[in-house]
């Protein structure tokens, strides 16, 4: 039986890049997947190719930093597939062409963009979410990242904003426990398009990233960060919460 067979999975981003790749790995395992994307195209895209590998999907175009429309996705995501027992929290306000400068170059827009979009977007999904999770006893998983745990030179506002989201798992993971309802960081390593481009245009970046990786590579958005959503998703983490998974092919060892 597929580890994730009849639950339900919102993938917020989840048209591009790591959203997608977990989308489609949620659904190869069985899982009924809504990709709530801002992007209409790339979402329908998405929605597309799991349902030509017989996989069960949802396409709605949501701009997470507006709470009217998550509240919207979240209702339509139980009435067309009857509950939520996985959210992941993916959507990001960073975008290559402005994330990577210095302190000083930052602007409010850099921020309140991050702010909107990583930290409030994601919670606004885990409180519209939460009545149905404590039904289905059920998992949030939101990406962070390395440029936090690390404190990544030339990506302030990103890093403070995941730290702020990692925060923000570990209070929920504490006060929701007692509802069943468990709620981890993912800080993945992975080649998307987004960072394949950034690492074009910045080649000694491109260099230092692999150099510091003990296993060699990027990890694939499917094939690796996919297949630790699934551990995180699955009745396998049942009795991890509060926790943050660095998967990064070892660029980052925490004792």
């Amino acid at each position: 039986m597929a580890r994730l067979e009849g639950r339900v999975a919102i993938v917020t981003g989840g048209g591009r890049g790591i959203g997608r790749g977990i989308s489609r790995a949620f659904a190869s395992e069985g899982a009924a997947v809504c990709v709530a994307e801002l992007d209409a195209d790339s979402c329908r895209e998405t929605v597309a190719e799991i349902e030509s590998g017989g996989g069960r999907a949802l396409a709605v175009v949501c701009d997470v930093s507006q709470s009217d429309q998550v509240e919207q996705t979240v209702a339509t995501v139980v009435r067309e597939f009857g509950g939520i027992d996985i959210l992941v929290n993916n959507a990001t306000g960073a975008r290559e062409e402005n994330s990577f400068k210095p302190v000083l170059e930052h602007t409010d827009e850099d921020w309140d963009e991050k702010i909107a979009v990583d930290l409030k977007g994601s919670f606004y999904f885990m409180t519209r979410c939460f009545p149905h999770l404590c039904e289905s006893r059920g998992k949030i998983i939101n990406l962070c990242s390395l440029a936090g745990t690390e404190r990544s030179v030339g990506f302030v506002a990103y890093a403070a904003i995941k730290e702020a989201l990692r925060t923000l798992t570990g209070v929920a993971a504490k006060e929701w426990g007692e509802h069943g309802v468990t709620v981890n960081a993912l800080c993945p390593t992975a080649l998307t398009p987004g960072v394949a481009a950034f690492l074009e245009s910045n080649p000694e970046a491109a260099e230092r990233a692999v150099k510091n990786v003990p296993l060699g590579r990027m990890g694939d958005p499917e094939a690796d960060v996919g297949r630790a959503a699934i551990f995180l998703a699955s009745s396998d983490s049942d009795f991890m919460t509060g926790q943050t998974l660095w998967f990064d092919g070892g660029q980052t060892i925490h004792a």
